[in-house]
């Protein structure tokens, strides 16, 4: 059981209750960390306006976004995060292949063009906490100096969501499935 509930739309206070809509708004509902980021209703809206962004309003393939997602999530070791995003993935395009080698930590090995780069990138990042000057210009080559700016938004926007997912225990929901080993 997550350590902090959901918070409820009616559990707010009602000048409150605005930050809850516009998250149903970009989302369909309030499910993962929304739920329990509610209990800072501020907070939470400034979150989802991130997500929101890095999700639905830069322009890279929607496939490629969720591969980037959810090599975070498997960096970051967050089952909920990992499981929501494969199914998008797969959802986007992404092959199972992809999304097992993913998983497993074998990729970017058996990857190719932009997933080998952005999963290698993902990793160069979370695993060095840095980025080379190689990897750098291979990104600003391929997607643009604004791009690569929003892919580190992208991967930072997902390690917050991992980081508060593990702080309060969010469990995995019906139907989701464990996939990280």
């Amino acid at each position: 059981m997550a350590r902090l509930p959901a918070v409820t739309r009616d559990q707010l206070a009602v000048e409150d209750q605005e930050y809850f809509d516009s998250i149903v708004g970009t989302r369909g509902s309030i499910r993962g960390p929304y739920g329990v980021l509610l209990h800072s209703p501020k907070l939470a809206a400034r979150v989802a306006d991130t997500g929101a962004f890095v999700r639905y309003e830069f322009s890279i393939p929607e496939a490629l976004k969720e591969t980037v997602i959810i090599a975070t999530a498997r960096e970051m070791r967050s089952q909920y995060e990992f499981s929501a995003h494969a199914k998008l993935a797969r959802a986007a395009g992404v092959s199972d292949e992809t999304i097992k080698a993913v998983a497993n930590g074998t990729a970017p090995a058996g990857l190719s063009g932009d997933e080998a780069l952005l999963v290698g990138y993902v990793k160069e990042m979370l695993q060095e906490h840095k980025v080379s000057d190689a990897t750098y210009k291979a990104l600003v080559d391929r997607f643009g100096e604004q791009d690569t700016l929003h892919l580190a938004v992208l991967v930072g926007h997902y390690m917050l969501v991992a980081q508060v997912l593990a702080t309060v225990d969010v469990e995995l929901g019906e139907g989701m499935v464990a996939e990280i080993p």
